[in-house]
């Protein structure tokens, strides 16, 4: 080949023979991709795959979740003398209500961000160029947020009842007595863990700035408590009780493991289906334009 021009010293130009060819691999089913974006989604909020800082977090918070239960399950195990069972030390309620901080403060900083940080990279376009759909996306995210919550709200609550047959005299016995509990944990565990995934993604689909969404959600859910208990003073009735975001759900979640709600559980449930339902339409309208949501 010529030199280039410039003298000796120029570099050569050399030209490449490009061409588009055939995949002739093997293509992976569609919900691979969804499975992907669940995996890459839990993840990043927990730290994982990337510097020991960024974990310290997220696990701070798994740890101070866990701690009430493994300590009523401990006492039993390593006391002798104690012949409370962990339920009699810490009922599934109190507990829900023990880690509600906690619950509100990951949402706060791991939920709403798994949207805006592909918003703010301006990666949809090249999510939505490949044979990833809008829905997929959506879905994807979705389930690895409600996977997360999960670890938060179900977990302890499980530890809580496995901890039980464990400390039993009779495990048979007390797991005939109390197997009805498990499936009203889980349903307990579902309505805390849809409203705030919802509620965190339809605050983080709302913005593209991380601290915009993080002040967004806890302004919901700090505000909002303060303006409930003032109404419920003001007019002398719990039913304004019912609208708050932060304790409206684990009250309702308390009514299904044991009955013990307090106040009209009707209107918070009308709140929790409309959090639920109307922002998940909300969150699918805005990326059902595409690219330039």
């Amino acid at each position: 080949m010529a030199e280039a021009p410039g003298g000796a010293g120029a570099p050569r130009a050399v030209l490449h023979d490009i061409r588009y060819s055939r995949w002739s691999g093997t293509l992976r089913p569609r919900p691979t991709a969804v499975a992907s974006f669940v995996a890459s989604s839990v993840r990043r909020p927990l730290g994982l795959r990337r510097s020991a800082g960024s974990k310290v977090w997220p696990f701070l918070l798994l740890a101070v979740a866990y701690l009430p239960a493994l300590a009523v399950v401990a006492v039993p195990l390593l006391v002798p003398q104690v012949t409370l069972q962990p339920t009699e030390l810490i009922s599934y309620p109190n507990l829900l209500a023990t880690n509600g901080v906690v619950l509100l403060a990951f949402v706060a900083t791991a939920i709403p961000s798994m949207l805006t940080r592909d918003r703010r990279d301006r990666v949809l376009a090249l999510y939505f160029a490949t044979a990833v759909s809008w829905v997929e996306y959506l879905v994807g995210t979705f389930l690895a947020a409600l996977s997360l919550l999960a670890i938060i709200v179900l977990g302890p609550m499980l530890v809580l009842f496995v901890g039980s047959i464990a400390t039993a005299d009779d495990p048979g016995r007390w797991v005939a007595d109390n197997a009805a509990d498990l499936p009203r944990i889980v349903l307990a565990a579902a309505v805390v863990t849809l409203f705030h995934t919802v509620l965190g993604l339809l605050v983080g689909a709302l913005t593209s700035r991380r601290v915009f969404a993080v002040g967004g959600y806890l302004a919901v859910v700090l505000v909002a408590p303060v303006v409930t208990v003032l109404l419920a003073t003001v007019l002398g009735d719990e039913w304004p009780l019912a609208l708050d975001p932060a304790s409206g759900p684990i009250r309702l979640a308390a009514s299904i493991v044991d009955g013990s709600i307090s106040g009209p559980g009707g209107l918070a449930w009308v709140v929790w289906a409309l959090v639920v339902v109307g922002g998940s339409a909300v969150v699918a309208a805005r990326y059902s334009r595409g690219s330039d949501t």
